[in-house]
């Protein structure tokens, strides 16, 4: 058993060091074609009908994409924080959050366009955490404009992210939702969301009423 598995252990590292050696050559004095390339693996695993390989794919590629920049990758990010896995959804936050701190302007343009196109709802429900996280004055005016949408989640994202950055002049914004009766569906382990007085998840009205209690405390 003990030989057995040291051999496995040594099986993984091994792969780990063909894994990191094949993306260092592949990174070899990369450029465009190599965001290219990426890109039509991208749109290969979207179309596999293999879920797991799929995935696997598509975060080995949203890692990768922490490699480039320009408007290009912010938007390739995008399209994978809209896939219906969340560990795709992770590893494209997580490389779309790094880009975020260095190159601010490039995803908000690119968050910029999401909104107006307004269909991508899995993304758009992800991105006002990302600005949130981001905590630059810009990310307050995107998430505005997200709590008008129609999508219930997208809407209750964006007042929890206004939460989190904690600027006070969105209390008028905020206020006009104060009595929004639409249900947010929340996760089955979400126990930080109280139901509302029907029984069912809670409204965005609640969720407003919890935001402006704490903007509220900040102006104090």
């Amino acid at each position: 058993m003990t030989k057995a598995l040291d051999a496995k252990l040594t099986t993984v590292f091994t792969a780990d060091r063909a894994l990191r050696a094949a993306e260092m050559e592949f990174l070899d004095a990369s450029g465009p074609a190599h965001l290219a390339a990426i890109e039509r693996a991208i749109d290969t695993a979207l179309a596999l009908e293999d879920d797991e390989d799929a995935a696997i794919r598509l975060m080995r590629a949203a890692d990768l994409l922490g490699e480039f920049t320009g408007p290009e990758v912010s938007d390739l990010l995008l399209r994978l924080l809209d896939h219906d896995e969340p560990a795709v959804r992770d590893a494209a936050g997580t490389t779309l959050l790094d880009l975020g701190y260095s190159r601010y302007a490039e995803v908000a343009r690119a968050i910029e366009k999401l909104i107006d196109d307004g269909k991508a709802l899995t993304a758009l429900k992800e991105v006002p955490f990302v600005l949130a996280e981001i905590g630059e004055p810009g990310g307050v005016k995107l998430c505005l404009r997200l709590i008008k949408h129609a999508d219930a989640g997208v809407t209750a994202a964006a007042v929890e992210a206004l939460a989190m950055l904690g600027d006070p002049s969105v209390i008028k914004d905020l206020e006009k939702l104060r009595q929004d009766k639409r249900v947010v569906e929340v996760d089955g382990d979400d126990d930080e969301s109280a139901p509302n007085e029907g029984g069912g998840g809670p409204t965005v009205g609640d969720l407003v009423g919890e935001a402006l209690d704490h903007l509220r405390s900040l102006k104090g």
